[in-house]
């Protein structure tokens, strides 16, 4: 993927400190009371500053004189701030392939440099935004500051990817338009309540951090494409907004219309068959070569428009986290409203005949969305040149053992992809087709 920037929030992600959120909130209530504010004007302090500014609004005491309470006792509690296992190390990564490193925190600015200073990684970040730096009504979980962290660093939205251990990290990211990774079992730094929200990846800790990036930094996109040139140019361009040039395989199998030559203006890698071969061998040719460039991640996409960006990077989730060797599409589980019924009827037999032949049920064995990991990926042998390849994928995936999930997207059909891919009849075609390959 073309990931050019990380974005990290602090407390919780990186560093941890003794002393829970909630005590310091209590501590600033009590100091907030002996001033003689009103308890009920207080509230519950969530979240802390907002409610600072609240209070300072009713009561006209300047805000500056209550925020130095809140930054005291946040100084305070970073004297002991302490690194999560795997930072130092995942910060050595970035900084070995040359990423672009941020920091993005609800803390004061004080706190957040006493412990980066203190834990010792102040050096990696090329810019650092604290709560001080943008308006408050820009703060996580809004995305004014990660917004202001990639204009400072001159990185596109799409081109990075914020870490966070909450749902106003995550909230903040899908704000702003970047990609996101929560980290879900740090338990010191967290805030003292939780917002739920759904990132992009998941990691247990930080030191399944360096994994998650080697396999989101390797991964390819295998784009079958045979006079596909009405199409092929916007499914390029929304594939560009996430991954590089050279991740990008197209294989031209013997179109005789402009596929290739628009594939090849977007600078992605274009591989051509003289003649058409159908898509078991566009797969087969643009899986082994993306395997031998050392892919760690391997994505089928559709050249005809039916796919969905958004949904690719889903379908990506299980096998970058490790979770699984392959990935399938499913539309059955997705939405399938736009889903025609000779579609699903043929779509119904490819899957039955998969199941027999796999002994393994998968509700959308036709997906054309689908992820491997390299290693699945390697081991899969495609001996079938056309449409039965998406059912010989799976039974290959099987019998090598690779473990199969299935993650519900949505197709987009149009005319111009109805009149592709299988129906009833094409449905039983290709399985004949498998059954006789199969037998041999």
């Amino acid at each position: 993927m073309d990931i050019r920037a990380v974005i990290f929030d602090l407390d919780g992600t990186l560093v941890g400190a003794p002393e829970p959120f909630e005590n310091l909130k209590e501590e600033l209530r009590r100091r907030l009371l002996e001033m003689g504010i009103n308890e009920k004007l207080l509230g519950d302090l969530t979240p802390m500053y907002e409610t600072l500014l609240r209070v300072s609004e009713k009561t006209g005491i300047p805000f500056e004189k209550l925020h130095s309470i809140q930054v005291q006792l946040e100084e305070k509690r970073m004297e002991k701030a302490f690194l999560f296992p795997g930072v130092r190390e995942s910060l050595e990564f970035l900084r070995e392939r040359d990423l672009k490193i941020a920091l993005v925190t609800r803390s004061s600015r004080k706190a957040a440099f006493k412990a980066l200073e203190r834990t010792g990684i102040a050096r990696y970040f090329d810019v650092v935004v604290a709560r001080e730096d943008v308006p408050p009504d820009q703060l996580k979980p809004r995305g004014g500051q990660v917004r202001r962290a990639l204009t400072l660093l001159g990185i596109p939205p799409e081109k990075a990817i914020m870490v966070g251990d909450h749902g106003y990290d995550i909230m903040a990211a899908r704000d702003a338009g970047t990609l996101s990774v929560m980290v879900t079992s740090h338990e010191a730094g967290r805030m003292s309540f939780s917002v739920e929200a759904v990132p992009d990846f998941e990691i247990p800790t930080m030191k399944e951090f360096i994994p998650l990036m080697e396999r989101l930094l390797s991964s390819y996109v295998v784009v079958p494409a045979y006079n596909e040139e009405k199409t092929i140019g916007s499914v390029l361009s929304d594939l560009l907004r996430y991954f590089r040039r050279d991740e990008v395989v197209v294989v031209n199998d013997g179109s005789n219309d402009r596929t290739g030559e628009i594939a090849r203006s977007f600078g992605v890698h274009v591989l051509n068959h003289l003649v058409n071969r159908g898509l078991g061998g566009a797969l087969g040719t643009g899986i082994s070569y993306a395997v031998r460039k050392g892919a760690k991640i391997v994505v089928t996409f559709d050249a005809d428009g039916q796919h969905l960006v958004a949904d690719a990077l889903r379908v990506m989730k299980p096998v970058a986290e490790g979770r699984a060797d392959f990935a399938v599409g499913s539309r059955l589980k997705g939405d399938t409203s736009q889903m025609p019924l000779v579609k699903k009827l043929g779509n119904f037999i490819l899957d039955a005949v998969t199941a027999l032949f796999s002994h393994r049920y998968v509700s959308d064995s036709q997906s054309g969305l689908r992820c491997l990991s390299g290693e699945c990926a390697a081991k899969i042998r495609i001996t079938c040149d056309r449409y039965a390849v998406s059912s010989e994928i799976i039974i290959e995936a099987v019998k090598h053992g690779c473990t199969i999930v299935e993650v519900p997207i949505k197709a987009v059909y149009t005319d111009y992809s109805m009149r592709k891919g299988t129906n009833v009849f094409e449905g039983i075609k290709i399985a004949l087709n498998l059954l006789v390959d199969k037998l041999r």
